[in-house]
């Protein structure tokens, strides 16, 4: 299906497009005019602060809802010229408002702390106590006024650049492959989505075709890491963060410590990983590739319709909660989702939501496969979560990306729950085989990429650039370390890394998905000791949104993330239940 977008506006050429962009700098040039005496005065209230919060949201969220149009309509064709300019201009108006913005953080966070602490636990402040929480504890990091400014001001030529460049070029990317005697045209997803053919042959050459593209752009690509990573990196600097990372576990409001216990005790459990794959090589009789990671048990391929994926979606939300079923449901009959394979489509999935309106919009490139069944499930869950959350006010709304993951995770796991009820012995060990998978890319691919992030990232600092040949040595290195001598790792492989959005348009976040898949598989076993007591306590859970702080929201559900056991909990899950009964 596709996305109905005049839910935004009429079409492209519609001119509130841009007078909601407009308002970007207007409005915000207003808010700095009432508010930048009254945040510096020694007289400022609780009430004032409130005051500006709330102002603060009705500034930017025309701006915000224009900017996620523009993003839909790129995404669905990142070739189109009209989208292109759209996503440009509000980028550029995005930038010239949040100029005008960057003076409340160091006006704000320039009174003295004490201060501050006294605001946030004020009556008048009770309903964005957070956003008073998180901003004490940015404090040391917050710039001047001015510094603040230029960082604000050179965004859209810098990262965001980078990424939109990368964006276009990848999703240009066109194959050409002889499957059965002819030669088809494909996109990116669609080849990806090869190697679950149960044809060696051609999964290997998929691969080997796919990240040959991505070796052809080498300068490009090199070079985008490089700038990417130098400006991330140096962004983190000046604001005084110990390490680059360190950046993104503060908006992610995690410490250091417990993100680097995650990919500590991930590493740990590699050896399952190579178990996993010995056992596999020896089922389907043959040496096993990393292209052939993700071959089907089942040599006789199994196409399911878009329709029926819907049908296994609804069914697996309503069982668990009708609310969440209803929620679910109107995605599709609100025409919410894109899911064709078209040309120019941007890659991947993502479920999109920048306000609390209780309309987040889906996108995925649905090619029939079981996978895609589960991407689908993923990314409902996303929009469970944002529109549960649209109960919060626009600071509050958004989560930070170690939570952002738990609702979507939590409704593969319905559907895997539902499905392993209704399949034959055969079948199930399929589908096993299949989510034990999943579950190794969410979690020790996830780590490897962090791993690979950390570790290229200090290469460039030290060395001041990582050549596109010392970045694949480094990436294949890892890969040793994921799989061991249970899978053969081609040449083509080491150049995969280059292929990982992430990495690009949001550094550092790609640790994020194994958090929330630990974390969702001690959230699933409480739902299977409880049963239905534990939805409501969920969805209390989904519509906190970023109202607290992670470590917070999860004690109230007994979770304490500070535990190395905690973690541990969560591959042992998978051991007992899944990879024990293959």
């Amino acid at each position: 299906m596709k996305w109905d977008l005049t839910f935004f506006y009429d079409s492209p050429e519609s001119e509130q497009i841009k007078k909601d962009f407009e308002s970007a700098v207007s409005n915000a040039k207003t808010l700095k005019e009432k508010y930048y005496s009254k945040l510096s005065s020694e007289d400022l209230t609780a009430e004032d602060i409130r005051n500006f919060f709330k102002d603060l949201e009705q500034v930017i969220e025309k701006p915000y809802y224009a900017i996620q149009y523009a993003h839909l309509l790129y995404a669905e064709n990142t070739q189109n010229k009209q989208a292109q300019k759209l996503v440009a201009m509000g980028q550029d108006y995005l930038t010239k408002g949040e100029i005008e913005l960057s003076f409340w953080k160091p006006l704000l966070l320039n009174h003295p702390i004490e201060k501050l602490e006294e605001w946030k636990n004020s009556e008048d402040l009770k309903e964005y106590k957070h956003v008073m929480e998180k901003l004490i504890k940015e404090k040391p990091h917050v710039l001047s006024e001015d510094a603040e400014m230029v960082l604000s001001a050179l965004q859209p030529a810098g990262r965001e650049a980078f990424d939109l460049l990368y964006e276009k070029l990848t999703s240009s990317y066109n194959f050409e492959i002889e499957i059965d005697g002819e030669v088809k045209k494909m996109t990116g997803p669609q080849i990806r989505a090869l190697r679950q053919s149960p044809n060696k042959k051609l999964r290997r050459k998929a691969m080997k075709m796919f990240f040959e593209r991505y070796s052809e752009d080498k300068i490009i690509l090199e070079s985008t890491f490089n700038s990417v990573a130098k400006y991330y990196d140096t962004e983190a600097k000046l604001r005084n963060y110990p390490k680059p990372i360190s950046m993104r576990n503060m908006a992610n409001e995690v410490s250091d410590d417990i993100v680097d216990m995650v990919i500590e005790v991930t590493t740990k459990q590699t050896p399952m990983v190579h178990k996993y794959y010995k056992w596999k090589e020896k089922y389907l009789g043959h040496e096993l590739t990393l292209a052939d990671i993700y071959a089907p048990l089942d040599p006789v391929k199994k196409e399911v319709p878009f329709e029926k994926a819907k049908e296994i979606v609804l069914d697996s939300y309503y069982e668990f909660d009708e609310e969440i079923g209803d929620i679910v449901k109107s995605f599709f009959d609100e025409n919410r989702i894109h899911s064709e394979i078209v040309p120019g489509k941007r890659g991947g999935a993502f479920c999109s939501y920048n306000i609390p309106n209780y309309k987040p919009f889906v996108l995925l490139n649905y090619t029939g496969n079981m996978r895609d069944v589960m991407t689908l499930a993923h990314e409902l869950g996303h929009g469970v979560h944002g529109t549960l959350s649209s109960k919060q006010n626009l600071l509050n709304y958004h989560t930070p990306l170690t939570m952002a993951e738990v609702a979507s995770v939590f409704g593969e796991m319905l559907v895997m729950d539902k499905l392993l009820k209704e399949l034959d012995e055969e079948e199930k060990k399929i589908f096993i085989a299949s989510k034990i998978e999943d579950m190794f890319a969410t979690m020790f691919r996830q780590n490897m990429f962090a791993r690979f992030e950390i570790q290229s990232h200090q290469m460039i600092d030290e060395n001041g650039m990582a050549t596109w040949e010392e970045l694949s040595e480094l990436y294949e290195k890892e890969l040793k370390i994921m799989f061991g001598d249970s899978v053969k790792i081609t040449e083509e492989y080491k150049y995969e890394w280059s292929s990982i959005p992430h990495m690009i348009g949001v550094p550092f976040y790609v640790y994020a998905y194994n958090f929330a898949n630990l974390l969702v598989i001690a959230l699933y076993e409480k739902y299977l000791e409880e049963g239905k007591s534990f939805v409501p306590k969920y969805k209390e859970l989904l519509l906190s949104g970023g109202n607290d702080a992670p470590e917070v929201l999860l004690s109230k559900l007994g979770i304490d993330i500070t535990k190395r056991e905690f973690w541990e909990k969560g591959f042992k899950y998978i051991e007992r239940e899944l990879i024990s009964k293959l």
